[in-house]
């Protein structure tokens, strides 16, 4: 919503500049709608190797993908997040030592308590990205005297936030 705000001028100036904004009729631009949608949202690990100790990483042999679909409106732009609601796995472990990665990128990401950028795109409807999709891989790293065998659970948030011009 617009405010315009008005400083000098006269009651009439003021007056008619209000009768020619309702004169002329007003269109409202429509929301624009996108989808998020998430296939293996559960991420599990399976019991760690000494190999995988030895490499001080364990990754889980799935990932999240996500997709972002327009389905109203024109250009937009997507944004990824993600981040974890809770401060450790448990056991001790930090939400730190789960670690993330898109899967067109080699870089691994520690996850935080607050939102991370995974990927941005400009999305123009039925054209530009639209759709686009990309994959979140996972890991846990290790350490041979501070993690014993336990089950570590930690939860993440994946967040579509969108800036229409």
């Amino acid at each position: 919503m617009s405010v315009l705000k008005l400083s000098g001028g006269s009651t009439i100036a003021a007056i008619s500049l209000a009768v020619a904004l309702l004169a002329s009729p007003l269109t409202a631009q429509p929301a624009a709608k996108t989808i998020l949608t998430l296939t293996g949202g559960t991420i599990a690990f399976a019991p760690p190797t000494a190999d995988d100790y030895d490499a001080g990483y364990k990754d889980s042999p799935t990932g999240v993908t996500f997709t972002i679909n327009a389905q109203t409106g024109a250009s937009r732009t997507t944004t990824i997040l993600i981040r974890s609601t809770s401060a450790s796995l448990g056991g001790g472990k930090a939400i730190g030592e789960l670690q993330w990665r898109r899967s067109d990128l080699a870089v691994w990401n520690s996850v935080t308590l607050t939102d991370a950028q995974v990927e941005q795109r400009v999305q123009v409807r039925n054209g530009l990205d639209d759709p686009w999709s990309n994959t979140i891989f996972f890991r846990m790293l290790l350490n041979w005297t501070t993690d014993p065998p336990a089950t570590y659970i930690g939860n993440y948030v994946i967040t579509l936030a969108q800036t229409v011009p």
